[in-house]
This record gives structure tokens, C-alpha cells and sequence, in this order.
């Protein structure tokens, strides 16, 4: 049946402006650290969670085609930017339709003998069925029990469009798809509990409390177990809510919720569109960038999940998986033609490290050349929470082509620190950058650029290394690497910039985190059963999500959005 001929609409929603409430609270954290909470946040799906949970709670062979509104990233991570960003009504419809698909495909023959009971009738409506239906999807899908006027919306929509279209299965669609598209699905909204703690704190419901664990640790919705814990009042308690953090820490889901934000953190999306010239750089493959990505991530879930190692490590592991179109570029033998394989570098390698992947000088090159400037500025950006200006307005590009002579990366960055316009910026980023020479645009080992011996040394902060291996061990040591990390895990986790208030807490992740080790299950820990996390500041309650007959456009806040150029 084409869509033309379905009468019945699923309902569209108003918009709503992204919340970002003042106030500030007196409380303390975990540990008895000193902290006032954060604002209410409402942040949208990212296409990972969004494809993670219709998997979840529907079936992984659940289709999802569709283009998601782009994703926007603040303070350097996504997970930060969904609390700014909304939906345009153009977005919007691209969620509805993809609601629709989702819908047809989880009541189709193949697959509706999943769903919790079958209709007494095929071709008449059944309320007490529906209801069933809609109440046990929507509970999972809302994170929360449908209110009674929103489970019975849905389930007279089903009853309509049943006796319209002459079949259960096809009513159901409609009530479903409704669900899908709405705010309450597509946005995580805080929302606090109804008992006062102060006079602006506030400890979220126990709903939201188990929304962010669960997206938080696992990058997916709320488990039965987790909404169980929630009804019954046990995520309220803190033996309850340790037990809880203790079961979702200790799942092999807790992978996937690394993966997320790690890919988050060293902006692996970008892989989606890197490009470089494959006449200079033959190996370039999509497969290889696959892998490059993936070769990333499985050392760090293997270094911090399966061994629980340091933190710090992942600057000087030589620990790695190799496939045989990684092995051609890393000059590697790999046995296996589609398989990975586990691989040691040996110690006189010039590979150690996350920061000696292919992954991480690959994408910051030029499609043509490498680039020290880029690789130098990420490093900063990323691992030392410093902020890197933008190139003034009236900078001389055309001093790269009249540096066009000048045979090394070194030779022609060393014309910055000659015009004070660009030395200043660039002595952050190149001093650091040129430790990664030797890796060209693609990330091949090399000695020589333009039959010129490559210099690879450098200095962090006074701090000097001879080349990409001795950086790693710098990085190591470097205390500001792992408070920018703490900072990084705890923005991610609650979807927004860190408040001033919040920094006493900051430094209480930053000495515990240490105390244990630098161990990543530890950190989530105690990021997870804090106070902090649990609690925010209000001057209003949360609005819910509305739902309405028409679309508008969102409010997007734009005025404090980072450049990605």
C-alpha cells in the first residue's frame, strides 16, 4: 500500500528551545567532594544511540535508512553538542519517515510473532492488545511508563486506522511509528524528581537516573532491569544505585559504550569523509580507513576494558590487531586474509601508541602532504583541553607557495615563528605536530621527505622528545593529559560544559583517578554513582517534550558553537 493512500497521520510535534537552565546548587559529590550541579539538559539521539536502541528494543535486523540531522560538536565532543542542537522540520521528516519503516518492518509476517500478544481478530481493532503492545514498546522506547493519556492516544490511533485500513497489524503501524517520532523518544530529557532537596538542587527521577547510566555505559537505552530498578525505587537508594553501576560495568555491553565515546572523543566520524589523493597515496582505500578505525578502538576496549590497564598506556602501548590491508601499510605480515590478528610492535619500533596509528595521522593530514599544524593542534585540542585560536581574518596564505622550495615540513613551518601574526598559535601546535613527521599524509613510516633526512624532534611544554614514540612517553607523564581526560569522561557523561561549580568534583575524578590506578571501569564508577551526575540545578521544571498537529522549527543554539574548519 503506498503512503497516498493511508489516511491516517501520526501526529507531528511542536518545537521546543534546547533547555540550558541557570542556577546553582550546594551539595556534595561522591567521596564527600564539594560540587554544585549542572543544568537541566535536553539532548537529542545520536544516529549511534538512535541505531543501538531501535536494535535493542526491536531486533538487530531492523533496517534503519534514512539521513540523520547532523550531529553538532562542542567543547570537542558530540555528546556535548546534543544538548544544543534540535531538529528542522526538514530533519524532522526524515525521522518520521524512518519511524514509519521501523514500524512497518516490526509488524510485518516475519516478525510480528516477536511482539507480546496477537489480536483476537485480524481485521477488527484490539484494544486490550494494543494496549499491551504500545504500553510494553513505548515504556522501552520513552525510557519511562506511558502516561495513561499518552498510551491511550495511542492505542485509539490503532483503532482508527484498523478500521480504516481493515487490518490489526496495520493500526498497530501507526501507533508504533508515533512513537517513534516523537520528542520523547528522539530527545533525553532530565527531569527532576518531585521532592525538594534545596532550594534550586534537585535529584533527577529515578527514570532519568537510569537513562543516563544506561547511555552513558552502553550507548542504549535503559535495560528491563534498569527500568525495573527504577520503578521499584532502588536506583533512589545508594546501595541500589552502586548495584546497578556494578551490573552495567561488569556487561560485556560496556564495550559499546567505550567504543562510543572514544569514537566521540578522537572524532572518528570524520573518517566518513576523509579523503586523500590516491596517486600519491596508492594504499588509500575505504577499507583501509575502516580498519584504521577499528584497529583504534579494539586497542582501547583491549587495553582499558578486557586488561583494565592504565589509562596513561595508550600513549606508548605497543600492543595492537592487525588485518592484511593494515599489515601492507604498516609494513606488517598478517596470516589471515579477512581476520584480525593480535600484533606486539617490537621495542625499536617507530610505532607506540594511539598517536602512531594510522588512524590518528591519516585523518589529520592533508588529502596531498601531512601536516604538523593539524596533528599538533588535535593534540592539543584533545588530550590537553587547550583551546587552539583560529587563523586571524587577514593571514598570507600565499606564503605556502612561496615556500614552495623549502623541502621539509620543518624547514617551512620554521617561516611562522618569523611573522608575529602566525607565531604565536603555531608554537602550541607545531613544536608538537612535527613529532609525527615521520608518518606521512597516510601514515607509512618514512625517514626522508623531499630526499631530506626528517628531523622528528619536538617539545611539549618545555618538555623535549626525539620523536612520535618519545611524545607518547611525555604524554604520559603529563599530568594536564589525565585531568583533560576526567574532564572529557565527565562532559560526555552529562551531555554539557563543566560549570565552575563543578570543579571542585573535576578535582576530586582527577585525585581518585590516580589513586586507582587510572583504571577506565574505576573512573566510570565513580563518575556514575556520584551525586554530581545524579543531581541538578533548577529555577523551573523541566518542560516535557510537547507533542502537537503541527512541525515548527526548532530553536537551535548557535552563538557558542565550536568551529570544525
Amino acid at each position: 500500500m503506498t503512503e497516498t493512500t493511508r489516511p491516517i497521520s501520526t501526529g507531528k510535534w511542536c518545537a521546543v528551545p534546547c533547555l540550558v537552565l541557570a542556577g546553582v546548587l550546594a551539595g556534595c559529590g561522591s567521596g564527600g567532594s564539594v560540587t554544585e550541579g549542572g543544568p537541566l539538559t535536553m539532548r537529542r539521539l545520536t544516529e549511534s544511540q538512535y541505531r543501538q536502541t531501535i536494535a535493542d528494543i526491536f531486533g538487530a535486523d531492523i533496517r534503519i535508512v534514512g539521513r540523520f540531522e547532523p550531529d553538532s560538536r562542542r567543547d570537542g565532543l558530540l555528546a556535548v553538542g546534543t544538548s544544543l542542537v534540535s531538529m528542522t522540520p526538514a530533519g524532522f521528516e526524515q525521522y518520521d519517515a524512518m519511524a514509519r519503516d521501523i514500524a512497518a518492518q516490526v509488524v510485518d509476517e516475519e516478525r510480528r510473532s516477536r511482539l507480546p500478544c496477537a489480536p483476537r481478530a485480524m481485521n477488527a481493532p484490539d484494544d486490550e492488545c494494543a494496549s499491551r503492545i504500545v504500553a510494553e514498546y513505548g515504556r522501552r522506547l520513552f525510557r519511562r511508563p506511558l502516561a495513561p493519556e499518552e498510551l491511550e492516544s495511542r492505542v485509539r490511533l490503532a483503532a482508527e486506522a484498523t478500521r480504516t485500513l481493515g487490518e490489526f497489524y496495520a493500526g498497530l503501524e501507526y501507533a508504533l511509528a508515533s512513537l517513534l517520532s516523537s520528542p520523547e523518544f528522539l530527545f533525553r530529557v532530565d527531569r527532576p524528581a518531585a521532592s525538594m532537596k534545596s532550594a534550586d538542587a534537585r535529584p533527577l527521577d529515578a527514570y532519568s537516573k537510569a537513562t543516563r547510566l544506561s547511555y552513558f555505559l552502553w550507548n542504549t537505552a535503559p535495560d528491563e532491569e534498569l527500568l525495573a530498578a527504577a520503578e521499584s525505587g532502588e536506583l533512589d537508594t545508594r546501595k541500589g544505585l552502586e548495584r546497578q553501576v556494578d551490573r552495567l560495568l561488569a556487561s560485556p555491553r560496556l564495550e559499546a559504550g567505550t567504543r562510543a565515546f572514544f569514537a566521540d572523543l578522537l572524532r572518528l566520524d570524520a573518517f566518513d569523509e576523509l579523503a586523500k589523493d590516491t596517486t600519491i597515496y596508492p594504499l588509500f582505500s575505504a577499507k583501509l580507513m575502516a580498519d584504521a578505525r577499528e584497529q583504534t578502538l579494539r586497542v582501547i576496549v583491549d587495553h582499558l576494558v578486557t586488561r583494565r590497564g592504565d589509562f596513561r598506556d595508550l600513549f606508548t602501548t605497543r600492543s595492537s590487531f592487525m588485518t592484511r590491508t593494515l599489515g601492507m601499510l604498516y609494513g606488517v605480515p598478517v596470516r589471515s586474509r579477512d581476520d584480525w590478528e593480535p600484533y606486539e610492535f617490537p621495542e625499536d619500533s617507530p610505532r607506540a601508541g594511539l598517536l602512531t596509528q594510522v588512524s590518528f595521522v591519516a585523518m589529520h593530514a592533508h588529502p596531498g602532504r601531512s601536516s604538523p599544524t593539524l596533528r599538533g593542534k588535535f593534540v592539543r585540542e584533545t588530550f590537553l583541553c587547550q583551546e587552539v585560536p583560529p587563523p586571524p581574518a587577514n593571514v598570507d596564505f600565499t606564503m605556502d607557495a612561496a615556500d614552495a622550495h623549502l623541502k621539509t615540513a620543518r624547514q617551512r613551518l620554521a617561516r611562522h615563528n618569523e611573522d608575529p601574526v602566525c607565531a604565536g598559535c603555531h608554537k602550541l601546535m607545531d613544536p608538537l605536530g612535527l613529532g609525527f613527521e615521520q608518518f606521512d599524509g597516510l601514515g607509512a613510516f618514512r625517514t626522508h621527505e623531499a630526499g631530506m633526512a626528517i628531523d622528528a624532534s619536538g617539545e611539549l611544554d618545555g618538555v623535549p622528545f626525539e620523536d612520535a614514540v618519545g611524545l607518547g612517553r611525555v604524554m604520559r607523564e603529563n599530568p594536564q593529559v589525565s585531568a583533560c581526560f576526567v574532564r572529557n569522561v565527565y562532559q560526555y557523561a552529562v551531555g554539557r560544559r563543566v560549570t565552575p561549580g563543578e570543579q571542585p568534583f573535576l578535582e576530586y575524578l582527577e585525585r581518585t583517578f590516580a589513586k586507582d590506578g587510572y583504571r577506565w571501569p574505576a573512573l566510570l564508577k565513580r563518575i556514575a554513582t556520584s551525586d554530581a551526575f545524579h543531581t541538578v540545578s533548577t529555577v523551573d521544571e523541566a518542560p516535557a517534550a510537547p507533542e502537537g498537529p503541527e512541525t515548527k522549527t526548532v530553536a537551535v543554539a548557535r552563538d557558542d558553537r565550536e568551529s570544525d574548519t
